[in-house]
């Protein structure tokens, strides 16, 4: 929706979406636009396990992306034309993304349960600091910590849900201020920092409601 004339699109995506092109997550890929309808979001960024999302739209807007596991922990990587393979550093995990013209985000960055990068150690500076993250454990301590590193290094901060079952996707998102809805109008705002994390961490319901699904799978 338009703030008024002359003004940008403030658009709300969930910036960390899985879909079950991840071993671990189960919303499918043709769910995500009624999905976005339905929770009032603009878009979001598929962002799967070490395998790159080519998909793309503008409406809703759907960003290409992929979560890799590096030496060191998780980096997300938007708006690349190849996949970058698991298993390199974090640092030179970042320097591909921008050697692609990507985004790079580190998700989850002080998170004590699952594969974080800590940005403090990086040589090479990624795009933004993921600060808001509704899957994270022990949120107001791996939140707070995020957002005041964040604050201090002058990084952009972003917010996704990290789902992995649609019942999660959009309970934390990134208004970004954009000219439009298209894939590098979008890619362009982030990189500048023209964003806004918002958002609150996914109920224990929904952490069973998880298992539940992977239970099912099995089955």
């Amino acid at each position: 929706m338009k703030s008024g004339a002359g003004f940008p699109l403030k658009l709300k995506l969930d910036l960390h979406v899985h879909t079950n092109r991840s071993s671990d997550a189960f919303t499918s890929p043709k769910q995500l636009a009624i999905i976005c309808r339905d929770r009032g979001l603009d878009g979001l960024a598929i962002t799967d396990h070490n395998v790159l999302t080519v998909d793309f739209s503008d409406d809703p807007v759907i960003l290409p992306g992929i979560e890799i596991s590096t030496r060191h922990g998780h980096i997300i990587g938007l708006g690349l034309s190849e996949a970058i393979p698991r298993g390199l550093s974090a640092d030179d995990t970042i320097r591909r993304i921008n050697n692609l013209h990507g985004i790079s985000i580190v998700p989850h960055p002080y998170d004590l349960l699952r594969s974080s990068v800590r940005p403090n150690t990086l040589a090479v500076r990624p795009d933004a600091i993921e600060v808001i993250n509704s899957s994270s454990f022990l949120h107001s301590v791996t939140w707070k910590r995020a957002r005041k590193f964040a604050e201090k290094e002058n990084y952009p901060m972003t917010a996704g849900s990290d789902s992995h079952i649609p019942e999660t996707i959009g309970r934390a998102y990134t208004e970004v201020e954009s000219p439009s809805k298209d894939t590098a109008s979008v890619l362009s705002a982030l990189k500048s920092g023209l964003v806004t994390p918002v958002g609150r961490p996914i109920r224990v319901s929904e952490r069973v409601r998880k298992m539940f699904h992977a239970k099912r799978e099995e089955n």
